[in-house]
């Protein structure tokens, strides 16, 4: 990586269980009490085997907890089935999603070789946190302990499905919806609907039109929407353990994309829409408004820093800067349902990821949208910026060009003002090799952070967090 070699610091495996109490520079505002909760790869390798792939090792949990003007820090793996079998033998055991396992095809066999390693996002939900995986069930921890509680049914008992890692709350009614997907010789999606409170309020059953790999979604007040980009998994190689999930994507950009626009209540059947090819990571919210539903997110021309021998994920465990050549634009999808009708907006052509509203505006219509940036297509990204949904006007801040943020976590301020509150974003400061936590206010980003919460160790990405505001 000519230049940017401070990068590696993103893929080092953190071996070490942390819980000190950091430097803080700058001043804490004091509306700050509660806990952030992070989750991504914190382990990319065993023995002589390392993960081919950025986005690939064992979950860890990172939580800051901010007190009377103090921050804990801790960190503890999730012992999920697969880190504990892999903990005892010192070695690696199963292939993972862009790594087969060692050993040869007789080890890669099948399509349900997968175990989770709850390394993607984290949940808050009634005194219990929740971390996902792409695969299975996700596992519980205590939050006050992070000690891992097993696996967690999130859905029907009786089904058998891979619940996906984004999950959304009703910002009104506090109701959790989940995605499950379910393989067999059609992929089926699973619609959960938690109420607040924890209790099964509703499941249905919907057959996708087609198969596609699918991270995020999108979910209303009485709609959940399910974006199938054309990203297939060649069939032959990744059941017959030539090749791992990831390199058996490939991307088809002449399919085009197609929403599945699904019926929370289960009323009436699904309607599809279609719309050019993208890709999405993430979206960023959608809400209905007379008569249509509007859906905003980050897209992609092609997933060239994904996918590919020479992929951006995948080049950074070399050391190599690797191909990320098409910024993450920011969309927007109108849709019409009493037409059958979709167009699409293009509200910012400059590089964004990680969107995030204000928690009380998820599935309702929000004015803002905040997100990572960076003024070219890499996909390590220096700033964040908050933009204007309707007008797309940008507030941005960059910070210098050694030094990497992560996915900003929006906490509201005692107003509960839309634009009132601060962000959370763990960053890599590549002149010290240490990552540090920002708190910016989300409406004067320009400022630059108030206050680094300053660790003594580099962290891996972190994909994705929550915060938990404390009570008393």
């Amino acid at each position: 990586m000519a230049g940017k070699a401070w990068l590696g610091g993103l893929a080092t495996s953190m071996n070490v269980e942390h819980d000190y109490f950091p430097v803080v520079e700058g001043a804490l505002p004091v509306g700050l009490q509660g806990s952030l909760f992070r989750n991504g790869p914190g382990r990319f390798e065993r023995g002589e085997n390392r993960k081919n792939h950025l986005l690939d090792g064992d979950g860890m949990i990172q939580a800051f907890d901010f007190r009377d003007g103090t921050v804990r820090y801790r960190n503890r793996f999730v012992r999920t089935e697969k880190y504990c079998a892999e903990q005892a033998a010192g070695r690696l055991l199963y292939p993972t999603w862009t790594t087969l396992a060692p050993g040869g095809v007789a080890r890669n066999l099948g399509a349900n070789k997968y175990k989770s390693q709850a390394g993607v996002t984290v949940y808050e939900k009634n005194g219990r946190l929740y971390a996902f995986d792409e695969v299975g069930l996700p596992y519980g921890l205590d939050p006050e302990t992070l000690e891992t509680l097993g696996e967690q049914q999130v859905g029907p008992a009786d089904i058998k499905v891979d619940y996906k890692a984004h999950t959304k709350t009703d910002g009104h009614t506090g109701e959790w919806l989940l995605l499950g997907v379910e393989h067999g010789r059609r992929m089926v999606f699973h619609v959960v609907v938690r109420a607040a409170d924890g209790t099964m309020r509703n499941h249905q059953r919907v057959a996708a039109p087609r198969r596609a790999y699918v991270h995020d979604w999108f979910a209303t007040e009485h709609y959940v929407m399910v974006l199938l980009h054309p990203v297939e998994l060649s069939l032959a190689p990744f059941l017959s353990g030539l090749a791992s999930l990831s390199d058996s994507l490939r991307w088809k950009p002449h399919k085009g994309n197609l929403l599945m626009v699904i019926d929370r209540s289960g009323a009436s059947g699904p309607v599809l829409l279609e719309a050019p090819a993208r890709f999405m990571w993430h979206s960023l919210n959608a809400y209905e408004t007379g008569g249509s539903i509007i859906a905003d997110f980050v897209g992609y021309e092609a997933p060239d820093h994904f996918l590919g021998e020479n992929a951006a994920f995948k080049a950074i465990m070399q050391g190599k800067q690797g191909e990320q050549n098409y910024p993450g634009t920011v969309r927007r999808y109108v849709v019409n349902l009493n037409e059958k009708r979709l167009t699409e907006e293009l509200i910012s052509s400059a590089n964004h990821e990680f969107p995030v509203v204000h928690p009380g505006r998820a599935g309702y219509r929000h004015r803002y949208g905040y997100f990572v940036t960076a003024a070219d297509s890499t996909v390590f990204p220096n700033g964040l910026a908050r933009i204007e949904m309707d007008t797309g006007r940008r507030d941005v801040v960059l910070l210098d060009d050694e030094t990497h943020l992560g996915e900003p976590v929006f906490v509201p301020d005692a107003s509960q003002a839309e634009e009132r509150g601060w962000l959370l974003s763990v960053g890599l400061n590549g002149k010290t090799g240490c990552s540090f936590l920002g708190v910016f206010r989300a409406e004067r980003l320009a400022d630059g952070p108030v206050a680094r919460v300053l660790l003594g160790h580099p962290t891996p990405l972190s994909f994705h967090g929550c915060w938990h505001s404390r009570s008393d």
